[in-house]
């Protein structure tokens, strides 16, 4: 297999972790999946305003951006327009032809020096041979990708240049300003001068803010609202001053889970903290830890338990209490 040398440099291992936490939100891979893609990701460094891959070269990889921004660019005779935007933490390729059997129809382009971990995919398709938890965390990403284009193609279709420019945001809240604005007019397919009236009139609110990632996780942290049993979409949303309909979206943009497993995440992450104390521990049954976390049956706590760690808590916290050998 030939690689291009701008590929053959090995990546850091803090570049190899980043990419490991993005795809354990999608499903968690086992560690020889995790040390046999290690050993064949390549790290590549793509300039501002250099190409990644050009319209008519064959693709042959599928890349990971550790740091930077890539867009999509699509051509009819003169006109060009930006058919996509990823950021740090999202995966790109071709859209069509990520095999090489057909040259890509789209330019791919560095918006700003970029940083990528590339993987073949002659060795993504060892990988899923081997592994057959990496067929089902593919399935999962393309599903992610899938409904974002699905929610574009529709909503750019029925919504204002003003709703535009708002999902805008929420999407792409921590790299709106690093995006000329050229590019997010052709993106949101309105014109300049329309997106600069929206941009001056969004500037002027000033007291409203798009509620990031970290805002969410923050909350969660700092008030612990998944402690309520029977805990709704709806009162989190106005928990967070957000409708259940842009909390659900922003669950699955962030963490890639609907609310019912983004809040019971959190719950039996709670339990794993109660079981490390040891002293707390002995105050209380499981089935009492359980209750405490916030979940409202025996069941459904014990089914989450072994759903997320692989085994009940029962066996978790003896292997837990168990003295070292």
């Amino acid at each position: 297999m030939l690689i291009p040398i701008h590929h053959q440099k090995k990546p850091e291992q803090k570049y190899l972790s980043a990419v490991f936490e993005r795809l354990d939100h999608f499903f968690p891979l086992p560690l020889g999946a995790k040390i046999l893609l290690s050993e064949t990701c390549y790290e590549i460094h793509v300039k501002k305003n250099e190409y990644l891959l050009r319209k008519g070269d064959y693709s042959y990889f599928v890349y990971f951006i550790i740091e930077g921004i890539l867009t999509g660019e699509a051509t009819s005779g003169k006109q060009v327009i930006t058919s996509f935007i990823c950021v740090q933490g999202e995966f790109v390729s071709a859209i069509e032809g990520i095999y090489g059997i057909v040259p890509a129809t789209e330019d791919i382009k560095a918006e700003e020096d970029s940083l990528l971990l590339g993987v073949h995919v002659d060795d993504l398709e060892k990988l899923t041979a081997t592994y057959p938890e990496m067929n089902i965390l593919m399935r999962k990403v393309m599903e992610l990708y899938y409904k974002i284009a699905h929610h574009r193609s529709v909503f750019f279709r029925i919504g204002t240049a003003s709703d535009k420019y708002s999902d805008f945001l929420k999407n792409y809240p921590h790299h709106a300003t690093r995006i000329p604005l050229e590019l997010v007019a052709s993106y949101l397919n309105i014109k300049i001068t329309t997106l600069k009236k929206i941009v001056s009139a969004y500037n002027k609110k000033g007291d409203e803010e798009i509620l990031s990632k970290e805002n969410i996780e923050s909350y969660l942290e700092q008030h612990r609202p998944y402690l309520r049993k029977k805990l709704s979409l709806a009162q989190l949303a106005e928990m967070l001053q957000l409708s259940p309909h842009n909390l659900s979206h922003l669950l699955n943009l962030y963490f890639q889970q609907n609310f019912s497993h983004f809040i019971n995440t959190y719950r039996v992450n709670y339990v794993l903290g109660e079981m490390q104390n040891k002293d707390h521990c002995k105050q209380y049954s499981l089935d009492g830890l359980g209750r405490e976390a916030g979940f409202s049956s025996r069941s459904s706590f014990f089914y989450e338990f072994k759903k997320q760690k692989g085994i009940t808590p029962h066996n978790y916290l003896q292997q837990l209490t168990e003295p070292q050998t």
